[in-house]
Order: structure tokens, then C-alpha cells, then sequence
């Protein structure tokens, strides 16, 4: 099996899915994020406060929508920023933010947005509080 490692800078357009020959998407060497990237890490959110029971504490964290959606990972689109929710019951929302692995002046980009990769982090809307994103969800 072999990984599509990709290296900047370069700028992938339009309707592109990237397949390895049976790997992974990598970017410089790490692997992509792709729509499912999760963490089971993010503290819980408090609300409301104590002494009241919180709504949805649960730590899993999941990408739910990448602002990208043309450039794929055997067919599932690629995270460049996104959207993600934080519970249980995927509760709290969030974003991903742009990612500081692949950074110019030597980013891997989808129409103009850096490509996150493995440990970059999302920031959960409630606490303010980033969670570094460690499960790729590339099969």
C-alpha cells in the first residue's frame, strides 16, 4: 500500500479526489483530515454551571462539515477549516481552525484554504477552549 504524499506550495481546484494506491492522504508527511475526523479530548462544557447538571458533557468532538467540499479522500471531502460539534448528543458547535502543520510558505491548499492535518485543533464555541483534532478518519 502506498500514501499520496502531497508537499507544497500547491493549490488543488475544482472537483479533484485524491486517492493513494490502498494508503493514506498525506500532507507533508502527516495525515489529512477528512469529514468523521474526531478527538475524545475536548473538556466538558458547563452549561448551565453548577450547581445544575450540564446539558451535554461529553468529550468527543467530530467534524460534522469542511468548508471545502469539491476536493476529496476516497470521496469524502478533505477538512480545510470546517465545522464541528462537541457532546454526547453533538451539541456544542465549533470551528476548525486553519491549520498551523501546513502553513505557507509551503501549504498544501484546497481552493485557497490550507488543508488541516492530524493535530491541528478545533476551538468549541462555549468555552473557547481548543482541542487538538487526533483521529484523521481516513479508512
Amino acid at each position: 500500500m502506498a500514501d499520496l504524499n502531497l508537499v507544497g506550495p500547491l493549490d488543488l481546484l475544482g472537483t479533484l479526489d485524491l486517492v493513494g494506491q490502498g494508503g493514506a492522504v498525506l500532507v507533508g508527511g502527516v495525515k489529512a483530515l477528512v469529514e468523521g475526523a474526531s478527538a475524545n479530548s475536548a473538556p466538558p462544557v458547563l452549561i448551565p454551571p453548577p450547581p445544575g447538571t450540564a446539558v451535554d458533557a461529553g468529550p468527543g468532538v467530530k467534524v460534522v462539515k469542511s468548508l471545502n467540499a469539491t476536493i476529496t479522500a476516497h470521496g469524502t471531502p478533505i477538512v480545510a477549516t470546517g465545522l464541528v460539534l462537541q457532546g454526547n448528543q453533538s451539541t456544542w458547535p465549533g470551528m476548525v481552525t486553519p491549520s498551523q502543520a501546513n502553513a505557507a510558505p509551503r501549504a498544501v491548499t484546497a481552493n485557497g484554504l490550507p488543508v488541516n492535518v492530524a493535530n491541528d485543533t478545533a476551538t468549541i464555541f462555549p468555552t473557547g477552549a481548543p482541542v487538538p483534532l487526533t483521529t484523521d478518519n481516513q479508512s
